[in-house]
């Protein structure tokens, strides 16, 4: 399915204080809210890098389509509690023990670029939970081979030399090969103007001619550099073991995905390339995929309201 461009505008202005929950093992996982707060409950994903605040930019649209989205940090990162050793499966718990305490028997969820791995796992553990399930610009299991070529270079450089982490009862650490560029990342989104931040991303070639032109714009590269300096609260080895489970292999099969996977993607996508869309379309047994043409990996950020009409009309098809 081809969508073409809205003119939805970016949202955020003001940072609000995270909401707390505390786990049952005594960690804090902090997250946002934003729309309906009667509306139709919905958890959000961030990026890798990202944080909580990524979810600012659908405050209008998810007032409009009555959502109720929940965003929360992933461990490490934000203001939530590490946990040492945790892999990708282990994050569902999580998600459905912070559904139990909002009182959410089932919800929908998205995910942007490595949230994207979260929305799919969530498929796999929780199906009986959820209404809907969007990835958005998510990325794909890279230990494949042909996937492998298709990333950037230092993402390449990245998925060649991990070290595979069997299980949660493993204290592993994050390399220092992955901890001091996220050291460096982090640092710059600190020292750098919002614009200036944007273009080293750029130069770097982690941004596609179509993520450039949007994000040059100073609301929209104060909204990214916003989320990813949040995303570095507490320093760099959260975010950089978020990263370092997203080039692993993550514990289990799309082919095993029973559950209706709504895909969409900025064709011209480098951060996560098309490529990883369409291979999840051919191996997920129940996918739709949404062309974005000539958009890149932040195309979501003017395209809430086509995401949630697609949404709603996907659930109640599921109900029907």
């Amino acid at each position: 399915m081809i969508m073409t461009r809205s003119s939805n505008p970016l949202a955020p202005t003001q940072i609000p204080a995270p909401e707390v929950f505390t786990l049952g093992d005594g960690r804090r996982l902090t997250y946002q809210h934003i729309g309906d707060p009667q509306g139709q409950p919905v958890f959000f994903f961030h990026g890798s890098p990202g944080s909580r605040l990524e979810i600012l930019s659908a405050q209008a649209a998810a007032i409009e389509h009555h959502w109720h989205i929940i965003a929360p940090d992933r461990p490490g990162m934000g203001q939530s509690d590490f946990k040492s050793g945790y892999i990708l499966l282990d994050y569902t718990d999580d998600i459905r023990e912070l559904a139990d305490s909002l009182g959410f028997d089932t919800f929908g969820v998205m995910g942007h670029s490595g949230g994207g791995v979260t929305v799919l796992s969530c498929a796999y553990v929780l199906p009986e939970r959820l209404n809907f399930a969007l990835d958005l610009g998510g990325w794909a299991p890279v230990i494949v081979p042909e996937l492998k070529t298709q990333m950037t270079a230092l993402d390449r450089f990245f998925a060649e030399r991990c070290v595979p982490q069997q299980s949660s009862n493993q204290q592993n650490t994050t390399p220092l090969l992955f901890q001091f560029p996220f050291t460096l990342l982090g640092l710059a989104a600190k020292v750098l103007p919002p614009v200036t931040f944007i273009h080293l991303l750029y130069q770097s070639q982690y941004l596609c001619d179509a993520d450039y032109k949007i994000l040059s714009a100073p609301e929209s590269a104060n909204a990214l550099l916003q989320t990813v300096r949040e995303s570095f609260h507490q320093g760099s080895e959260g975010p950089a073991y978020d990263a370092l489970l997203r080039y692993q292999d993550w514990g289990f099969d799309l082919a095993k995905i029973k559950f209706p996977i709504q895909i969409f993607h900025g064709t011209d996508d480098i951060s996560a390339p098309y490529s990883f869309a369409a291979y999840k379309h051919r191996h997920l047994p129940n996918s739709k995929l949404h062309a974005y043409p000539q958009e890149g990996h932040f195309f979501l950020w003017f395209h809430w309201d086509d995401i949630m009409a697609i949404a709603s009309s996907s659930e109640e098809t599921l109900k029907s």
